[in-house]
């Protein structure tokens, strides 16, 4: 193991940034997580998760947020098997190789008004 990381987000605080800022959506999230998201009952829950779990895998790594990593490099995605996964592009891809990583687990959660990701870099 390399690195673990977790974050939590408060559901209702992500859905005013995304009523809010113009553009938010599309500058932190793919295209793939907002149809994902957009088609569940509360969309805003699942945003939330994806957003913790983008910050979890740059705290897995040891890299801030403004470390260089663009937030869309960090795709959460639908394994094989239905659990969730992360999908890295390029700049994700060298951070994670740049800390000695080979791949990341991630596991999402939310309840009510929160939400919380874990990532696990081995």
């Amino acid at each position: 193991m390399r690195g673990v990381g977790a974050d939590i987000v408060e559901v209702g605080r992500l859905a005013r940034s995304l009523r809010r800022r113009g553009g938010f959506a599309e500058a932190v999230f793919t295209e793939g997580e907002r149809r994902f998201c957009e088609a569940r009952p509360r969309p805003a829950q699942h945003f939330a998760a994806r957003f913790a779990a983008k910050e979890a895998f740059l705290k897995a790594i040891g890299c801030g947020i403004f470390g260089g990593v663009a937030l869309r490099d960090i795709e959460v995605v639908r394994g094989q098997d239905g659990r969730p996964a992360l999908r890295l592009g390029p700049s994700a891809a060298a951070a994670l190789a740049d800390a000695g990583g080979r791949d990341a687990l991630v596991s999402l959660s939310h309840d009510g008004d929160v939400a919380l990701a874990f990532v696990v870099v081995r």
